[in-house]
């Protein structure tokens, strides 16, 4: 989740866990707090493997440049081994 909060500046973006099936979701909003974009399911087969967390990260932020957003540069972190990936707290 701290990723996909990092990937989308200059815009705010707020993720909320789905705890009853282990995943979350995110909403990109602009500076006047609108929402531009919303993702409201990534499931954990997903965001536990660092590729595929990566390229639905790029999806999202492909469309929001397709839209005429214009977002800082960003590059998915070298994770070695997916294990290291948080998992998310119980009862979130």
């Amino acid at each position: 989740m701290r990723l996909a909060s990092q990937a989308f500046q200059p815009y705010s973006c707020i993720t909320n866990v789905n705890a009853s099936d282990d995943s979350f979701g995110f909403r990109v909003l602009d500076i006047a707090c609108a929402q531009v974009l919303s993702v409201p399911h990534i499931p954990s087969t997903q965001y536990t493997n660092p590729l595929r967390l990566a390229g639905v990260i790029e999806q999202v932020r492909l469309d929001l440049q397709y839209q005429g957003r214009h977002l800082e540069d960003w590059t998915m972190p070298f994770i070695p081994d997916p294990s290291g990936l948080p998992e998310m707290p119980p009862n979130y």
